[in-house]
C-alpha cells in the first residue's frame, strides 16, 4: 500500500500557507486523500489538483438556462434542473446542457452504452468485466434521452468485478463515463461538448453519505460558457460533517478509492449515437484506441491502456498574503477570474458563504481547464509549495480535447487523430503543437519536482497520433518514417530520457519516460529520408510606434524594439 505523506515545507514559503487539518491518516493511499478547512476565520484561496476530481461523485442532469444574451459569453440569469424538455421552467427556447452518466448496454438501452469493460494482465490475456450493479443508481434527476436530438439519456455509473485481479480493497471497479453537452437557443438538436471516463479500484463502506446533486445557484460570474455544477463533487460524511473520500456515493454507501493495479490494462467499448473524433488527453501508458461502426450505425468506440501515478497538491493561502508567485500570477487577474474554476468556501465559524464583494467567503480551486492559463496558474502554485508535490495517487482517465490544431487534415474526419497522455499534475490539454521552425510537436507539462517523500519525479509522455494525420501534417508520403523524441527544460536545456518509436496498424506509437520536472516541454520531430521538410509559411505583421507604421514579415515576426503590434 502507498503510503501518504505530507509534503513538507520550506521555510522560506510564507506562514500564511495553511495546509488545512485533515482526518487523513498516515498510511491510507493518496486516493483516499481529504482536504481540510483553513485553520483561521481569514478568507483563503486553496488547491487541490487531483486528477480524478473531475469524474469522482458525478451525476446526470438536465438543465435550462436564460441568460443577458446568446452567446457563451453572456452572463447567466436563471438556471433550472429538467425532467424533460418542455416541463415547467425548461421551455424549449431555451439553452439546454446535460450531464449524462453513461450506463451499461442491456435490452433497455441500446445506444449510448458501454458494451465491455475489460482488462489484459501482464501476460496479455484479456479479462471480461463482470456487470454487479448501477451504482448509485437512477436518481429525481436522470432524465430520459432522445436520440433524434441528439440527447442521451442520462443513467447511472456503476460498478464491474474482475475476480482475477484484486487490489487492496478487493475485485470491485467502478466505471465512470459521461457526456457534457448542450443545445443553443431555438436550436434543434444538442451536440456533445465533452467525453470524461475514470476507472477507479473500489471498497463499499456503510455510512451516512451527501449526494452530489446538481448546482442551481446563479453568481454574478457565471456565463453560459463557464456554468458550474458540482461534478467532481463536494460530498459529506455526514457523522463527521467532514468531506468523504468517496469516488461515488448513495445515502448510505461510500465507494472508497484504492491504489489501481499499475501492470493491468483496463478498457471499455463504447457504443454512441453521436460519435467522439478528434483528439483525446487523459492519464493512461500505453495507450491504445480503436473505431468502427455498430450494424446500427452507432459509433464503436475501444480505448484501454494502463493507469498512471500522478502527483496532486493541496494547501490554502491567505488571501491578503500570497507567496511571490502566486501573487505575480493573481495580480494579472481580476477578482472575478482569481475564483473562478473553484468551489466556495464558507467562513471558518460558518457564518457567511460569501464576501463583502459578493465574491465566495473562501474558495477551493479543483477544476482548473488544461489550457494555458490553467498551466501558468498550476506553474504558480508549485512554485509557492517548493516544487513538492503533497501526495500521489494512481489514476485511469480519458477524455476528449477541443482544438481546431491540424484542422486541414482532419477536416472532416469520423475517426480519433490521436491521444495524449502523461502523468504530469498539469499539462496542455491540446494536441501537441507544430513548430513551423524547427519542424516539431511540441507539448508542454508540468509538476512538482519531488515527491512528498523527497524522491524526484519521473514523468512519462505517450503520443499516439493516427498515421495519416502525422503524415499530413509533414507532407510525409507513405513511405516509413522515422522520429527523434527530445526533452527541453524550461531553461532550453536537453533532458536525458527514454524514447521510443514504433508505426502498427495505421498509428504512430511515440514515448518518452524518466524526464524530470518542474516545466519541460516534450519535443517530437518525425523524419522521412528523400522528403523535403514542410515550407514554413511567412506571416506579415503590422507594427506601431507613435503614428508611425510598419510591416514585418517573417516566419516568426515580431515588432522592433519600441514598436508594438497593431
Amino acid at each position: 500500500m502507498k503510503s501518504l505523506k505530507r509534503a513538507l515545507i520550506a521555510i522560506a514559503v510564507p506562514m500564511a500557507l495553511i495546509i488545512g487539518s485533515t482526518a487523513q491518516a498516515a498510511d491510507l493511499p493518496g486516493e483516499q486523500f481529504v482536504l481540510g478547512n483553513p485553520s483561521t476565520n481569514d478568507r483563503y484561496t486553496g488547491i487541490n489538483l487531483a486528477d480524478d476530481q473531475a469524474t469522482r461523485n458525478t451525476y446526470s442532469a438536465l438543465q435550462a438556462y436564460t441568460a443577458d444574451g446568446k452567446t457563451p459569453e453572456s452572463r447567466m440569469l436563471t438556471r433550472n434542473v429538467c425532467s424533460k424538455i418542455g416541463a415547467p421552467g425548461c421551455e424549449p427556447e431555451k439553452y439546454f446542457q446535460y450531464s449524462a452518466q453513461i450506463g451499461m448496454c442491456s435490452a433497455t438501452i441500446q445506444s449510448d452504452c458501454v458494451s465491455k469493460v475489460f482488462a489484459k494482465d501482464e501476460s496479455g490475456r484479456e479479462i471480461i468485466g463482470k456487470f454487479v450493479e448501477e451504482f448509485p443508481g437512477n436518481s429525481e434527476f436522470s432524465y430520459q434521452g432522445d436520440p433524434s436530438i441528439n440527447l442521451p439519456s442520462g443513467t447511472s455509473t456503476f460498478i464491474v468485478d474482475f475476480p482475477d485481479l484484486p487490489h487492496q480493497g478487493g475485485t470491485q471497479y467502478l466505471v465512470v463515463v459521461w457526456l457534457d453537452g448542450s443545445r443553443g437557443f431555438n436550436e434543434a438538436k444538442f451536440k456533445v461538448e465533452n467525453f470524461n471516463s475514470s476507472i477507479f479500484a473500489v471498497s463499499k463502506k456503510s455510512g451516512r453519505y451527501s449526494v452530489t446533486k446538481p448546482e442551481t445557484i446563479v453568481r454574478p460570474d457565471f456565463t453560459l460558457r463557464s456554468r458550474t455544477s458540482s461534478q467532481g463533487g463536494f460530498n459529506l460524511d455526514q457523522s463527521s460533517t467532514r468531506r468523504a473520500a468517496c469516488a461515488q456515493t448513495s445515502p448510505s454507501i461510500c465507494l472508497v478509492p484504492w491504489t489501481l493495479p499499475i501492470n493491468v490494462s483496463f478498457g471499455y467499448t463504447l457504443k454512441l449515437h453521436e460519435g467522439i473524433s478528434g483528439w483525446l488527453h487523459g492519464r493512461i501508458s500505453d495507450a491504445q484506441a480503436e473505431i468502427a461502426t455498430a450494424a446500427d450505425g452507432d459509433q464503436l468506440m475501444t480505448i484501454q491502456g494502463k493507469p498512471t501515478t500522478v502527483p496532486g497538491i493541496y494547501a490554502w493561502f491567505k488571501k491578503d498574503d500570497y507567496p511571490a508567485p502566486l501573487k505575480a500570477f493573481y495580480d494579472t487577474l481580476s477578482a472575478t477570474q482569481v475564483n473562478a474554476s473553484g468551489l466556495g468556501w464558507q467562513s471558518l465559524d460558518g457564518r457567511t458563504n460569501n464576501g463583502p464583494d459578493g465574491l465566495p467567503y473562501s474558495i477551493m480551486k479543483e477544476n482548473f481547464g488544461y489550457d494555458e492559463g490553467g498551466f501558468k496558474e498550476i506553474l504558480a502554485w508549485i512554485s509557492s509549495l517548493s516544487d513538492k508535490a503533497t501526495y500521489t495517487q494512481t489514476v485511469w482517465s480519458v477524455r476528449s480535447m477541443q482544438s481546431g490544431e491540424f484542422s486541414r487534415c482532419i477536416k472532416g474526419s469520423t475517426s480519433l487523430s490521436g491521444i495524449v497522455t502523461t502523468n504530469s499534475t498539469m499539462y496542455i490539454g491540446n494536441p501537441p503543437t507544430f513548430d513551423k521552425e524547427s519542424q516539431s510537436l511540441d507539448y508542454k507539462v508540468v509538476s512538482p519536482h519531488y515527491l512528498p517523500s523527497g524522491e524526484e519525479f519521473k514523468g512519462s509522455y505517450d503520443l499516439v497520433i493516427n498515421s495519416e494525420v502525422a503524415r499530413c501534417i509533414y507532407g510525409f508520403s507513405s513511405a516509413p518514417v522515422s522520429a527523434k523524441i527530445s526533452i527541453l527544460s524550461a531553461d532550453g536545456t536537453t533532458q536525458v530520457a527514454t524514447t521510443t518509436f514504433n508505426e502498427r496498424n495505421g498509428w504512430m506509437h511515440l514515448i518518452a519516460r524518466g524526464f524530470t520536472f518542474s516545466s519541460p516541454t516534450v519535443r517530437v520531430k518525425l523524419m522521412q529520408e528523400g522528403s523535403k521538410p514542410v515550407a514554413a509559411p511567412k506571416v506579415t505583421i503590422t507594427c506601431v510606434k507613435g503614428k508611425s507604421i510598419k510591416k514585418v514579415t517573417s516566419i516568426k515576426p515580431a515588432c522592433p524594439s519600441g514598436w508594438k503590434k497593431k
